[in-house]
């Protein structure tokens, strides 16, 4: 369990994070966070077992279930106060995932995230039942991408990736509206239309390993009416399967590492659930109760890349680590100096500033 200073100055930091918020419902999701992280799970069986208050498991099993049935909880509002908190005073160019995971086969998420060191930080989400989405699926994806950019100041340049199982018409359309560049990757069966008025499928462009082809101001998806894009199709020889890419910005080779970097919400995946968070052992199902969990989970991540952050920055890797294998991701160093320091002086320090803002 954490110290009351260190617990103290986690609470101030999520008051920042999410203000405004009752103090009451600030205090018991920095409780509930840091435990998540100490413990390596977010169901309410384990998670009381580390919570730094007096009462018995039993209550603090009640007092989570009680957050997360807690209708004034109201997490888009709390989404929008986190993302323009980690999103202040970012310039340049910055990178956005969306993805879509699934807890199950009764439960998903769709989320847009921060890249960050191999990472990514949840900035806002959906949860839903496979079969009854909130919405239409285009229409979620542009509420969820305006929900971003309502909070992204005029210096800053996005980039949306997303892989082909999302890459939609409408995706491209909303990157579009919102003054986004994109870097999408399609389907090969996605039909393109030359400027000689000839129509292909991308498959036929990039048949075996080791090809590359670049085009610039082609028209794709038919069954959407066209959309204007640059295409970049590469199928490295030691890949299993080609890419093929979708993109505003110059059509090039280097579109690819750009796009390589969407693999960092997988990542995030795993620190959520097997290698983190444990969320797959969770029996939340409901919809809005897993909507606030994920807010949960996402205090947690923060607190554990922000401990790794400042793990890395002052040096002290060699702690947790030997220098010759260096296996822990960011996470995990953040997970294993809590778990180790919960009553030193220095966490209680490290606590009360994200190192991760700016990165």
């Amino acid at each position: 369990m954490l110290a009351m200073e260190s617990i103290r100055q986690w609470t101030a930091t999520v008051n920042d994070l999410l203000a405004p918020l009752h103090a009451h419902q600030c205090k018991a999701l920095a409780l509930i966070s840091a435990a998540m992280v100490q413990s390596g799970r977010c169901d309410s069986g384990h998670v009381p077992l580390m919570l730094s208050t007096k009462a018995k498991p039993a209550s603090g099993r009640r007092r989570i279930e009680r957050v997360l049935a807690n209708p004034r909880l109201v997490v888009a509002q709390l989404q929008r106060q986190l993302t323009q908190h980690l999103l202040a005073g970012r310039q340049g160019p910055i990178i956005l995932i969306l993805d879509e995971t699934p807890k199950g086969p009764d439960l998903r998420c769709m989320k847009i995230s921060l890249a960050y060191r191999h990472r990514a930080v949840p900035l806002v989400w959906e949860c839903y039942r496979p079969e009854h989405p909130p919405l239409p699926m285009p229409k979620l994806l542009w509420r969820l991408c305006s929900r971003v950019a309502r909070v992204l100041g005029p210096q800053v340049q996005p980039t949306l990736l997303a892989d082909r199982g999302l890459s939609w018409p409408t995706l491209l359309d909303a990157a579009r509206s919102l003054g986004w560049h994109y870097v999408l990757r399609l389907q090969a069966s996605t039909r393109v239309r030359f400027a000689d008025g000839s129509e292909h499928p991308l498959s036929e462009l990039v048949r075996c390993r080791g090809d590359c082809w670049l085009g610039e101001d082609l028209m794709a998806f038919k069954k959407a009416g066209w959309r204007k894009t640059n295409l970049v199709g590469v199928w490295e020889r030691r890949c299993k399967d080609r890419w093929l890419l979708a993109t505003d910005l110059h059509a090039s080779y280097f579109r690819c590492s750009g796009y390589a970097k969407r693999t960092w919400c997988e990542e995030l995946h795993r620190d959520e659930k097997s290698q983190g968070l444990n969320w797959q052992r969770s029996r939340v199902q409901n919809p809005a109760h897993a909507k606030r969990l994920l807010l949960l989970m996402a205090l947690a991540t923060i607190l554990a890349l922000s401990l790794g952050a400042a793990v890395l920055k002052r040096g002290w890797r060699k702690q947790l680590e030997s220098p010759r294998q260096r296996r822990l991701s960011l996470f995990q160093l953040g997970r294993r100096w809590l778990v180790l320091n919960h009553h030193s002086d220095t966490l209680a320090n490290l606590l009360g500033r994200l190192y991760l803002i700016p990165p």
